[in-house]
């Protein structure tokens, strides 16, 4: 019999967000306070590693293991996302050996501790990311997940929390640029 791959459940979705550079100091505070403040949700350490065409991008933990396809322009607040669940690493592990027999351009791998935390405003529920990420940057993100299009009201909102946590969002073309200089600054990881 083949070897076979066996998903799990594959979901898709509209992500709303916006993200904010922070300091490795101000990440340290906001690793104190949004646990006081808000409902922590998830801890998690990830691995990632983006493909292309495209964002396509295989992430595990020791909790998860899913691709994940992005679309959309990466500087907008809202994109369209899928996500394919696996049952375990071997079928995620074929599936990374299918990406490599394709060929795929390949970006450095990624490594992101995350933590979330649930906010809850005007009756929706939002989602605080605090985010190391090695050798990359410290960030806060603010997400709403949406059955539609429809971000307006989300990104109001999305701001109002910025402000409570005093920060500010990054220009998406500053923060690509980043994403690139990081690429070419690691590819010695491939």
């Amino acid at each position: 019999m083949p070897n076979m791959i066996y998903i799990m459940d594959m979901e898709t979705f509209y992500e709303i967000e916006l993200k904010a550079l922070i300091t490795k100091e101000q990440h340290e505070k906001f690793s104190e306070m949004l646990p006081k403040e808000y409902t922590k949700i998830n801890d998690d350490l990830i691995h990632s590693t983006r493909y292309r065409p495209g964002d396509i991008r295989l992430r595990y933990s020791n909790r998860i293991f899913e691709l994940v396809h992005k679309s959309g322009d990466p500087t907008h607040i809202l994109r369209k996302e899928m996500k394919i669940n696996f049952d375990n690493k071997e079928d995620f592990d074929k599936m990374q050996d299918l990406f490599n027999e394709l060929n795929l351009q390949q970006d450095p791998p990624w490594v992101k501790l995350k933590q979330e935390f649930e906010i809850e405003l005007d009756g929706f529920k939002y989602v605080i990311c605090l985010q190391n990420i090695k050798d990359f940057a410290y960030i806060v993100e603010v997400e709403y997940i949406s059955e539609d299009e429809n971000y307006l009201q989300h990104e109001k909102n999305i701001r109002s929390i910025f402000k409570r946590l005093n920060i500010e969002p990054i220009d998406p073309k500053d923060f690509n640029d980043r994403i690139s200089k990081y690429i070419v600054a690691n590819r010695k990881w491939l």
